[in-house]
């Protein structure tokens, strides 16, 4: 089975991004098509062995040593200028926040290791969905006004849609991905030749966070909450200008709202 399309139907199925319609079309062709079932389940079987068998990284004894050492220092190094110096206090607890990221990051790649998040996983699995069949939007507009009320036409919630073509990230239009079984729109923005797909996850918590960078395949991923909507934003782009993207996208939300632009980090 080598045709591309089937390829790609295969892996949203399997990562849980068809709808009820789809779902129903998917499972009438495993069913007549004995070559497409085999397929399903080898790669069903293929992404269970990886999540049980694959190796987890974990910091070596003698790195955890030296970070249990360093946490035992009363006083930092001393710098080669003068400079503000943390009370024993502090150094205890900034010697603690360091030992729990270099232990749950395993040593190494913290930046760099993607967390297994499925929505993560679901949205970059979208983004490279939409740019290999070179059709990353179901509805093609710059017009903000054209794109929210097609959103508003096909889902609960209403939908953050930004023009930010003064910042450099001109609006292209917008597409519903599928998350497991939840509608989530997706907003898709130019910057060159690349492109910048914005989701938004509706959340209960109403929690407000600082933009957080991982990268999972190759992609950069960036998201950040705001009163109980979670974004994440994901590009091929290098994640300086993801995080330019961010930083014009939250700016304008807020002055949307009207509310003070948030700080910068």
């Amino acid at each position: 089975m080598s045709d591309r399309r089937d390829d790609l139907l295969l892996q949203a199925a399997v990562d849980g991004e068809l709808d009820a319609a789809a779902m129903i079309e998917f499972e009438a062709r495993l069913a007549a098509d004995p070559a497409f079932a085999a397929e399903h389940a080898r790669l069903v079987a293929l992404r269970e062995a990886i999540a049980k068998r694959a190796p987890r990284p974990r910091a070596s004894d003698a790195l955890r040593g030296r970070v249990l050492a360093m946490a035992e220092v009363a006083e930092p190094l001393k710098p080669a200028r003068p400079a503000w110096r943390l009370t024993p206090q502090y150094s205890a607890l900034a010697a603690s926040l360091l030992l729990g990221v270099v232990l749950g990051a395993g040593g190494a790649g913290f930046l760099a290791r993607p967390s297994d998040d499925p929505i993560e996983r679901a949205l970059v699995a979208g983004y490279v969905r939409g740019r290999l069949v070179g059709q990353p939007v179901d509805v093609a507009s710059s017009d903000r006004h054209t794109v929210k009320p097609w959103f508003a036409a096909k889902l609960p919630a209403a939908t953050t849609v930004l023009d930010l073509k003064a910042d450099g990230f001109p609006l292209v239009g917008g597409r519903v991905d599928v998350v497991g079984s939840t509608p989530v729109p997706t907003l898709v923005y130019q910057r060159r030749e690349h492109q910048i797909a914005l989701s938004e996850i509706q959340e209960s918590d109403g929690i407000t966070s600082a933009p957080r960078a991982t990268t999972r395949d190759g992609y950069a991923v960036l998201e950040w909450s705001d009163r109980g909507r979670r974004y994440v934003a994901v590009s091929d782009l290098p994640p300086a200008e993801v995080e330019a993207f961010a930083a014009a996208f939250r700016r304008a939300a807020a002055a949307e709202r009207e509310e003070p632009p948030p700080a910068k980090p």
